[in-house]
């Protein structure tokens, strides 16, 4: 098998951004402001708040502290992966209480 020249000079190359990407994998931050939470999802701070108070579940997506919302990003990723057809766990919880009530 010949390598040539040229191919050789791309390792180096490569090897540098192989220790980027390990870089970025290993500082990457798991609590979310809601900018963040924002940016990472791809929706407006408006819709991320409306999805906050009828689809994600404090104390699961998000936690409340000291004045601010800090969202789980491993559970971000769950509940965008997982596809609820028409599920609504707020209301759900809601009707619950409701007939506890």
């Amino acid at each position: 098998m010949d390598i040539s020249f040229e191919n050789l000079k791309k390792i180096d190359t490569i090897l540098e951004k192989i220790e980027t990407l390990e870089n970025k994998i290993s500082s990457e931050k798991r609590w979310l402001n809601t900018k963040e939470a924002s940016y990472y999802l791809g929706y407006s701070k408006d819709h991320i708040h409306k999805l906050k108070d009828s689809h994600l579940i404090e104390g699961k997506h998000y936690f409340k502290k000291a004045g601010r919302i800090l969202f789980d990003k491993l559970e971000l990723d769950n509940w965008v992966t997982t596809s609820f057809i028409n599920i609504n766990s707020k209301k759900i919880a809601e009707n619950i209480l409701k007939d506890l009530i």
